[in-house]
């Protein structure tokens, strides 16, 4: 496995490419209504809201905006080969993000997204962690990238790239090319199914771990009877989405091409589809719909809406092992930050099973995208876990 061709790029889009897709958008017509009276959300997109967005996108939405807080930090791409020069080589660029702090007792974290998000999702909280204006709190040197398949991280071309070889990669992110010898980590969506496995691979060098998602099932030291306001609420959430918020998820797992380059080609199909998912997702309170307009765009312009989805499918083979606490358990310390909107959410009996969870931290706001929709607890709960523990492994 080897690294190679390591770039400072600027993120940046030709005018034209950003006036043909806002000139797709307008021309893209909504039909008048919903296609019939139902309950707002729950055969999909509220119309009324989907109208706003698009609308917010055609006359508001500025990518100059977009691209000063993107270049606000280092961007980079690295070349990546797994064995180079052989017919069985996997083969990538990978795009992601490095803020060292000045701090020099500052942590190694490794941030890791999922879908329909990006790297982006954890803009609000990069200053947050790399420079807090408290000198007693714990600082970060963060590393954020993008999914292979996402935004400008390249997809391997052959078929077989698992959330085992993700975990490899991140893993060789942070210690052959960047030299951490250790680090910690916080994922949710893909990002914590990808951390999960790290951290069971790899204990030697993931010294902590985080998440807000956590695919567990019951344990028999579960007692639904004591269970706090937030567990029961998770536990409720999880069983709606399993029931009527997982057809996407069948879709992609099967047929990625087909749902990935239809929404592909036409921005109000992808405010549509993302609009939705992240809506449903998410603190209502909280969300902020502009945040769902850049995410649309950076799928967009960087035209890897299609190869996002591929996850869904090659990350099949590692979904048994993920669930198995004796095939995957976790070997270090690890918390969980239980956000009540959050959809694959898990009571802390459950998550225990996993390993030595030292940490379960229930928060009154926020969903799947915490850094995004409830930033300041996100940053103080990860600022909690991670200086408290690092250090006393």
């Amino acid at each position: 496995m080897s690294f190679s061709d390591l770039r400072d790029i600027k993120i940046n889009y030709d005018v034209k490419a950003i006036q043909s897709m806002l000139s797709l958008l307008k021309a893209s017509p909504l039909p008048g209504e919903h296609p019939i009276d139902s309950p707002p959300w729950r055969l999909g997109i509220e119309y009324s809201f989907l109208k706003r967005l698009k609308a917010s996108f055609e006359t508001s939405w500025s990518w100059d905006t977009l691209q000063r807080k993107i270049s606000k930090h280092n961007n980079y791409l690295i070349h990546y080969d797994t064995d180079k020069g052989d017919a069985n080589n996997y083969s990538l660029d990978l795009h992601f993000v490095h803020v060292r702090s000045s701090r020099a007792n500052a942590i190694p974290l490794l941030l890791l997204h999922g879908w329909p998000g990006t790297f982006f999702d954890f803009h609000k909280v990069i200053d947050g962690l790399v420079s807090p204006s408290n000198p007693d709190a714990p600082a970060f040197h963060v590393v954020i990238p993008s999914l292979p398949g996402y935004f400008l991280s390249t997809l391997p071309r052959r078929e077989g790239w698992s959330l085992k070889s993700n975990a490899r990669l991140f893993n060789d992110l942070m210690t052959k090319a960047l030299g951490y010898k250790t680090y910690v980590g916080q994922g949710g969506d893909w990002g914590s199914s990808i951390l999960r496995i790290m951290a069971s691979l790899f204990p030697d060098t993931v010294a902590l771990s985080l998440f807000n998602m956590f695919v567990a099932p019951s344990s028999p030291n579960s007692d639904p009877s004591k269970y706090t306001d937030v567990e029961r609420r998770l536990v409720a959430r999880r069983e709606e989405f399993s029931t009527s918020g997982r057809g996407y998820f069948f879709l992609q797992n099967t047929k990625p091409f087909t749902i990935g380059i239809a929404i592909a080609s036409s921005p109000l199909a992808m405010l549509a589809y993302i609009g939705e998912k992240i809506y449903s997702w998410s603190d209502p309170e909280k969300l902020d719909p502009q945040d769902i307009l850049d995410t649309v765009a950076l799928y967009y312009l960087s035209g890897s809406f299609a190869t996002s989805v591929v996850i869904y499918n090659q990350g099949s083979v590692d979904r048994d092992f993920i669930q198995d606490p004796l095939s995957c358990g976790i070997k270090n310390k690890f918390g969980y930050l239980a956000f009540p909107f959050e959809i694959v959410g898990a009571p802390r009996a459950d998550i225990a099973a996993f390993g030595d969870l030292v940490y379960y931290k229930e928060h009154q706001n926020g969903g799947h995208f915490p850094a995004l929709d409830n930033p300041e607890e996100f940053i103080n709960s990860t600022r909690e876990f991670f200086g408290r523990h690092w250090g006393n492994e």
